[in-house]
């Protein structure tokens, strides 16, 4: 319980004084593929799979590393624990449990495109909107601050995030940041 109470006091803290980005040019498919070899060590005897699929020729953007990092690591976290965690069994269609992180370039509107998807049980429709509330959680544990931070991040980069169905099953984190 005490840690639970200092975790909580943690995020809360980290919530309320996050600090404004530090902006400057980086390439975020080396953040990616740098932030995927955390898990390297946690998914190798795990039945979950994390995939990249990342553009190439990305233009650079302009972010601050450990806030954009940080923005990977709550979605992939989450998108875990939705499979049910390191040891999480295949998919009812008997696939394996994927999360996958990708890039694209939408020329069209100056965007660099970060999507983190799984093929887990998704989110339903009602609770969309309020997963990036502060202290909304679907999870039995947690503060409910994860996803608030992420949108906040993501909104100081001048960028958006958007949550929906993948296809056929799971969730779409959907973020799109300004290129330089």
């Amino acid at each position: 319980e005490v840690d639970a109470l200092k975790n909580l006091v943690d995020e809360f803290a980290q919530f309320a004084r996050l600090r404004g980005p530090k902006m400057a040019p980086a390439d975020l498919n080396a953040i990616i593929a740098d932030t995927a070899r955390l898990y390297a060590g946690v998914l190798q005897a795990s039945s979950v799979v994390l995939e990249q699929h990342l553009a190439a020729d990305v233009p650079l953007v302009r972010v601050d590393v450990e806030q954009i990092r940080q923005v990977i690591i709550n979605l992939v976290d989450n998108a875990l624990e939705a499979l049910g965690g390191p040891a999480a069994a295949a998919r009812p269609d008997g696939t394996a449990p994927v999360i996958v992180l990708a890039t694209e370039r939408d020329e069209a509107h100056q965007m660099l495109r970060l999507t983190v998807v799984d093929n887990g049980p998704g989110v339903p429709a009602a609770d969309r909107d309020k997963l990036f509330m502060p202290y909304y959680s679907t999870k039995g544990r947690g503060s409910g601050l994860g996803l608030a931070i992420v949108r906040r991040i993501i909104n100081e980069h001048g960028g958006t995030i958007e949550v929906g169905d993948a296809v056929p099953t799971g969730t779409r984190f959907t973020i799109d940041l300004p290129v330089e």
